[in-house]
This record gives C-alpha cells, structure tokens and sequence, in this order.
C-alpha cells in the first residue's frame, strides 16, 4: 500500500500539519511525524524539520545549546 502524497499511522492523509493544527508535524519518506512536544507552534510557518528537540525552528520555552527545553 501507498498513498498518493502523506501517510499518518498508516492512513493516506493530502498534507501534513506543517503550518496549521493544533500538533504541528514534519514529514521524512512520505511519513507525516509530530514535532518535538518543546517546539513552539508558529502559525502559518513550519514548526520543526524532524523529531528532536534540535529540529524545532523556534522554542516553546528556552534553548540549551542547539535543543529546547
């Protein structure tokens, strides 16, 4: 089975949540992801790039070197 553009847990879904939603995602292989829980929510901007704490475009709350925290 494959989906003609996203997949989330297994079910075809049109997009990811880059931009908009209550949990923001990113996408890796057609896979649609969650955003590290530290990652702050930008509306109408792409959250996070990946999964880890590194990944996230801007902190909900402080940074510790390259990860938010």
């Amino acid at each position: 089975l494959s989906c003609r553009h996203y997949s989330r847990r297994g079910v075809c879904v049109p997009a990811c949540r880059f931009a908009q939603g209550e949990t923001r995602e990113f996408a890796q292989g057609g896979e649609c992801f969650e955003c590290h829980p530290e990652c702050e929510r930008i509306e109408g901007n792409i959250t996070c790039n990946g999964s880890g704490a590194d990944t996230c475009t801007r902190c909900a709350h402080f940074r510790d070197g390259p990860h938010c925290v």
